[in-house]
């Protein structure tokens, strides 16, 4: 998973260093608070219900989840969930297809490292380490 800073780092590293003139070189931290704004700027778009598309990479839309019946889990006593909106990324086709060239078994590889192991139960039902 890439953080803030690490996006920042990676396009600090492919921005074109060679300063022209009259404008000042581009600092870590300029392109730290550049890549911060621009995340800022899409959160707020899609607040507002705004659509975002981004060329080779996808588009990110907000939907609204109709209303509909449930189940308390604890209970099984039935409930009315309320329509709210949602947001849903849709690829491209390129990125898409970037993606399909992954091999798979690195894939999983970073999946495994992800997954913490379950605790082992005692006898007794309980999780932890025996007293």
């Amino acid at each position: 998973m890439l953080s803030l800073a690490e996006v920042a780092k990676e396009v600090f590293l492919r921005v074109d260093q060679e300063p022209e003139a009259g404008v000042p070189p581009l600092t870590k931290s300029g392109v730290f608070e550049l890549t911060k704004a621009v995340f800022d700027v899409c959160g707020k778009a899609l607040a507002s219900g705004e659509e975002i598309s981004i060329p080779k990479f996808g588009k990110i839309v907000v939907t609204v989840r109709g209303a509909r019946k449930g189940r308390n889990p604890h209970s099984g006593k039935p409930l009315d969930i309320p329509a709210r909106a949602s947001v849903k990324f849709k690829p491209s086709s390129v990125l898409k297809e970037e993606v399909g060239k992954l091999d798979v078994s690195v894939v999983e590889e970073m999946a495994k490292k992800k997954v913490k192991p379950k605790k082992k139960k005692d006898k007794k039902g309980k999780k932890g380490k025996k007293k």
